[in-house]
């Protein structure tokens, strides 16, 4: 009987203290992401000496015309370790669309943002483990919108979980272009927004 009650309880708890642990991983895998490419945005607008105009400053306040140069000079400040192409050459997750996870009882910050993962058609595999994934030069408004997932092709492979989408934002002209997701941002059910795991 004793056997019986213990098993039970550990049926109960343990896969609470399992979710809890995943959950801490992933929040420590975003916290360095975050920082390695916070860290590449600052050495970048550093030796540029001016903020490249590639940002947006709020709620469809877009600044393109340098997007092109930044992203080429951002892109060597991280360690790509494999480039991908496309959407239907199987070297990245599949991610729901904003209809699938609202539906699913997600949230978006702003209903505006689209979120058509189609359009996300360049993965950068780093050398974290990690995807930094563009949409195509073919629509620059969306470039200052990347995804990061944080551990790659391992899931959960969740909004709000281990991916999130992140905004190149300036907040006004006297200060540099920093990394958030108060502009768009979504999560699945259960999932955080970047400011609350940054708090954690």
């Amino acid at each position: 009987m004793t056997l019986g009650i213990i098993g039970i309880v550990a049926a109960i708890t343990i896969p609470g203290l399992i979710a809890n642990y995943q959950k801490k991983v992933l929040i420590s895998q975003f916290k360095k992401s975050y920082s390695n490419l916070s860290n590449a945005l600052n050495l970048v607008q550093a030796e540029n000496g001016i903020v490249y105009e590639c940002y947006n400053t709020g709620f469809g306040n877009y600044h393109l015309e340098e997007c092109n140069m930044f992203f080429e000079d951002y892109l060597k400040k991280i360690n790509i370790i494999k480039e991908c192409t496309g959407w239907k050459n199987n070297c990245h997750p599949k991610y729901k669309t904003k209809s699938e996870v609202l539906a699913a009882g997600g949230e978006v910050n702003n209903s505006a943002c689209s979120f058509d993962i189609d359009s996300y058609t360049t993965y950068y595999t780093l050398s974290d483990g990690s995807l930094l994934v563009l949409q195509n030069n073919t629509n620059i408004q969306h470039m200052v919108f990347p995804l990061v997932d944080v551990n790659g092709m391992k899931g959960p492979n969740k909004w709000g979980y281990d991916l999130y989408m992140l905004t190149f934002h300036r907040n006004n002209e006297e200060q540099n272009v920093i990394l958030s997701n108060n502009v768009c941002a979504m999560k699945e059910k259960g999932g955080m927004y970047i400011k609350d795991v940054l708090a954690e």
